[in-house]
C-alpha cells in the first residue's frame, strides 16, 4: 500500500510540475477576455479562417470517455493512409511460460495498416485498422493472425456533439506489452496515422495481465453526447459496453457496462474543471458473481494547443457486490486518473496513471488495479528517430469475489525500445526490443504461498512502406 501511494504521489507531482512549467510568458488570458465555446462547429469555422499550418485545439470534454489531447498540428483534412510492414523476430519465450524450459524461437510477421479520416462541415469519420499474421520457424502451431480496429463517427450541431465509437482487438496473447505490430504501433490509437483518442481506463476492459498463449476478443462500444449549456460550460452523457472473451478454457470471460454524466466549466481559455458521476457494472460469464461501482470524480484539465494536455481526476467510489463470498457486501475505494501529454518540436512525451477497480483481466473475478504507462519519442537526426515505452500494472484480487483463504497479486511490466531510420519519404528500417515480465504471488486455501516469474525478450528488425503521414493528436 505504501509503495502504491508513493508511486501515485510521485507521478502526480511530476505531471503537475511539467504542466505548471508549460505556461509561456505573455500568453495568459487578458482581464475581461472572452472564452472559447468549445463547440466543434465553432472550432471548424475558426480553423477555416486560420493559416493551413495553424494548430487546431482539442475539443474533447474533460468528463468524456477519451483522454484530452494537445490538438492537431495542422488543419484537419480528408486522407487515406495505407502501410505494409515485414518484420523478423527473435523470441526468447515463445510459449510465454513461467517454467524453466522456455525455449527460443525465430518468427516473422506481415502486417498491414490502414488509417483514414473523412471530414465534412457537420461530421467526422476516423478509422484505424491493423491486421496480419505471425509465423514461427519451427513450431507452426504457434502461427497466429491478429486484428485490431478503432473507429469513431462524430456528428456536430451548433450546441451539441454526438460521438459513436468502437475499439476491438483479436490477439493471440495479452495486449499488455504485446509487440507483434512492430514499428506500425503497439496499439490503437497512437503513433502512425491515428487520429483516435486514448480511452480513459474506466471505459476499457483491456487486459493488464500476461495470460499466456491463447486468443482473446476485447471490444468496447461507446456512445457519448455533449451539450453546450453556455459559452463556458457543457454537459456530457456517456454509455459504454465492453467485453473480454477468451478462446482458451480456464480464463474468466467478463462483461462491463458503464454509464456516466458530467459537467465541464471553462475557468480560463486553458483551464477546465469538471465533475462526473458514474455507475460501472461487472458481470462474469458462467458465475453468479459480480459487482457494481458507484463513483464520483472531480477533475481538472489544462490544455496548451499543440503543446500540452494535462488532466487529473479522482474521488470516492462505492463497490456493491452480488453474492459476496464474505460477510461484507460492499467496500469504499478511492479512484484516481491522471494523464499528461507534452510535445516539443522534436520530441513527444506521454504519462498516464490510474487506480481503479477492473474486471480482473481473465485471471481474477475483479481486481484492484494500479496502472502506470509512459511513452516517449524523439527525432535524433534528420533520418534517425527513437522511442521508449515502459509500463507497469499491479492487480490484486477482491476478497469479496475470491474463495476464503486464497490471495493473489500480479505485478506485470513491459518496456519497449525502438530505433527507426527513414529510407526516403515513404519507407523505414526499424529495430525493436521488448521486455515483458510478470511476478505472481498466490496463497492457496492451505495457506501455502506459491510464486512464479515470467520473463521474455523479443528482438525485431523490419522494413515498412507507408503513405505520407499527417501529424495527429
Amino acid at each position: 500500500m505504501k509503495l502504491r501511494f508513493r508511486l501515485a504521489i510521485a507521478v502526480l507531482s511530476v505531471t503537475i510540475t511539467v504542466a505548471a512549467a508549460a505556461q509561456e510568458p505573455g500568453t495568459s488570458t487578458p482581464p475581461g477576455g472572452s472564452l472559447p465555446t468549445n463547440s466543434p462547429t465553432d472550432t471548424q469555422e475558426a480553423a477555416a479562417q486560420e493559416p493551413a499550418n495553424a494548430p487546431i485545439p482539442d475539443t474533447r470534454p474533460l468528463t468524456g470517455a477519451e483522454q484530452i489531447g494537445v490538438g492537431l498540428r495542422h488543419r484537419g483534412r480528408n486522407y487515406v493512409l495505407p502501410a505494409l510492414q515485414v518484420f523478423a523476430y527473435g523470441d526468447s519465450n515463445q510459449t510465454i511460460s513461467t517454467s524453466g524450459e522456455q525455449g527460443a524461437e525465430l518468427a516473422g510477421s506481415v502486417i498491414g495498416r490502414l488509417a483514414l479520416q473523412h471530414v465534412t462541415r457537420t461530421s467526422q469519420l476516423t478509422l484505424d485498422y491493423m491486421g496480419g499474421g505471425l509465423f514461427y520457424a519451427r513450431q507452426s502451431d504457434l502461427n497466429a493472425t491478429l486484428h485490431q480496429i478503432g473507429i469513431t463517427q462524430t456528428f456536430t450541431g451548433r450546441r451539441w456533439t454526438l460521438a459513436l465509437s468502437d475499439r476491438a482487438s483479436y490477439l493471440p496473447e495479452s495486449p499488455f506489452g504485446f509487440g507483434g505490430f512492430g514499428s506500425l504501433g503497439s496499439g490503437i490509437p497512437g503513433g502512425f496515422g491515428s487520429g483516435l483518442g486514448n480511452l480513459s481506463p474506466a471505459f476499457s476492459p483491456e487486459q493488464t495481465l500476461v495470460t499466456g498463449r491463447g486468443y482473446s476478443i476485447n471490444n468496447t462500444t461507446i456512445a457519448e453526447v455533449q451539450y453546450m449549456a453556455s459559452p463556458r460550460s457543457s454537459i456530457t452523457a456517456t454509455a459504454a459496453y465492453g467485453l473480454l472473451q477468451f478462446k482458451e478454457a480456464g480464463l474468466v470471460d467478463s462483461d462491463h457496462w458503464i454509464f456516466t454524466g458530467g459537467y465541464n466549466y471553462n475557468v480560463t481559455r486553458r483551464d477546465t474543471l469538471g465533475v462526473t458521476y458514474g455507475v460501472s457494472m461487472f458481470r462474469f460469464r458462467g458465475s453468479d458473481l459480480g459487482f457494481d461501482d458507484h463513483f464520483v470524480q472531480l477533475a481538472y484539465g489544462r490544455r496548451l494547443t499543440g503543446r500540452l494536455a494535462f488532466e487529473l481526476a479522482g474521488g470516492p467510489q462505492l463497490d456493491i457486490f452480488k453474492n459476496s463470498l464474505t460477510s461484507s457486501t460492499h467496500r469504499y475505494f478511492w479512484n484516481v486518473h491522471s494523464s499528461l501529454r507534452y510535445r516539443w518540436p522534436r520530441s513527444d512525451l506521454g504519462i498516464s496513471y490510474g487506480r481503479y477497480t477492473s474486471g480482473g483481466s481473465g485471471l481474477l473475478f475483479g481486481a484492484q488495479t494500479d496502472q502506470l504507462s509512459l511513452s516517449a519519442g524523439w527525432r535524433l537526426t534528420r533520418h534517425w528517430s527513437g522511442s521508449f515505452s515502459p509500463g507497469f500494472a499491479r492487480n490484486s484480487r477482491l476478497k469479496e469475489t475470491t474463495a476464503a483463504g486464497i490471495s493473489a497479486n500480479y505485478n506485470s511490466y513491459y518496456a519497449g525500445f525502438g530505433l527507426q531510420r527513414t529510407l526516403g519519404r515513404y519507407a523505414d528500417l526499424s529495430f525493436n526490443y521488448t521486455l515483458q515480465g510478470q511476478k505472481t504471488d498466490r496463497t492457496d486455501p492451505l495457506g501455502v504461498m506459491v510464486s512464479s516469474t515470467l520473463a521474455r525478450h523479443v528482438f525485431g528488425l523490419g522494413f515498412s512502406w507507408h503513405g505520407r503521414q499527417p501529424e495527429m493528436n
